[in-house]
């Protein structure tokens, strides 16, 4: 899973992204650099994405929830069995500085993406 090493932004790229994810205002900025950041598949874009996922921007437009989601998937963090439905890997199968950050945001975070019984 993830993206290749070949594929992956330079690091000061993946800096910008993470910028612009977090100081996006409106619905379509937020997918845009979601997507980037999916496709850059850089670990430190974890905690800005989850921090994004509980926003009324990206809970209120399902293309929003999915850029987000998705590049959850690539970072291997999250998984999805299709149809737009997401849920957190199991504990077992993520790096600990991503459950650590999880249970930071935990509260931010709507339930359904824990519902990991699928797995």
């Amino acid at each position: 899973m993830g993206t290749s090493v070949a594929q992956r932004a330079p690091r000061d790229e993946v800096a910008v992204l993470i910028v612009g994810l977090i100081s996006a205002t409106s619905p379509r900025d937020v997918e845009a650099a979601a997507d980037r950041l999916a496709a850059a598949g850089d670990r430190r874009a974890i905690r800005p994405l989850l921090q994004r996922l509980g926003d009324q921007q990206v809970q209120g437009d399902v293309d929003v929830e999915d850029a987000v989601c998705s590049a959850l998937v690539s970072l291997d963090v999250m998984c999805s069995p299709g149809n737009q439905i997401f849920h957190f890997l199991p504990r077992r199968m993520l790096h600990d500085d991503t459950v650590t950050v999880i249970r930071e945001l935990g509260m931010a975070i709507p339930w359904r993406y824990f519902d990991t019984k699928h797995v």
